[in-house]
């Protein structure tokens, strides 16, 4: 039995030693006077074949004082977008780009799904009842994604070494395509996983989420 015992343990042994060992990954983003940017997309898409792991979990977009919350987000591709009406009004939610494209109303304290976003790319979404109102979600086909903290800071966990194409993104970059991107190995034990990426200018100004008229006479739709 302790023979066993040992053959066992050695299997296990072997089999944990074999798996690959999770690299984080530090990008910070910063702007043109070296301050740290908020709310960017950044993923990271592996260059070499990988087993990608799915998130199957619904994206939550609140509707809040007639404005998304957050007005910027990234999905995995794959997954669907849970829209939570924490309004006292109907809002009539549709995606205006793109492949992801979906049209319903919701009505106060409800909540919808939207269809699978089966497609990569930028999903641009409007309210045909408040046109003020806009968000953004970014479609990504990587599970390595998230977005920039108050310091312009992102922390990625990868499973895998290798070379990935790193992007960042986010609809008022002053860049094409909105984005930025570049090549990067992992491990980069000379900079400890660290990489940063500097702006050419500022952010664009976002539109303003709120009625530019004195009144609004939908209120009770």
């Amino acid at each position: 039995m302790l023979k066993l015992f040992y053959q066992l343990l050695l299997v296990i042994t072997v089999f944990y030693s074999s798996l690959p060992l999770a690299q984080q990954v530090n990008i910070q983003v910063i702007d043109p006077s070296s301050t740290g940017v908020a709310q960017l997309v950044v993923y990271l898409v592996p260059l070499k074949q990988q087993q990608l792991r799915l998130n199957n979990q619904p994206l939550i977009i609140r509707q809040k004082d007639k404005a998304f919350a957050p007005y910027v987000t990234v999905a995995q591709k794959g997954q669907q977008l849970s829209f939570q009406n924490q309004d006292d009004i109907t809002h009539h939610i549709y995606s205006v780009s793109g492949e992801n494209r979906f049209s319903f109303k919701i009505k106060a304290g409800k909540e919808k799904l939207s269809p699978m976003l089966e497609h990569e790319g930028e999903v641009a979404m409007g309210c045909n009842i408040h046109d003020w109102m806009s968000g953004y979600v970014l479609v990504v086909d990587s599970p390595y994604y998230t977005q920039t903290d108050d310091n312009g800071i992102a922390q990625l966990e990868l499973s895998h070494d290798g070379e990935y194409r790193l992007v960042v993104w986010h609809p008022q970059l002053a860049t094409k395509n909105y984005k930025v991107e570049q090549v990067i190995s992992v491990p980069n034990n000379e900079q400890n996983n660290t990489w940063q990426i500097k702006l050419a200018a500022p952010l664009n100004t976002e539109p303003e989420q709120e009625n530019q008229d004195e009144f609004d006479f939908l209120e009770g739709y």
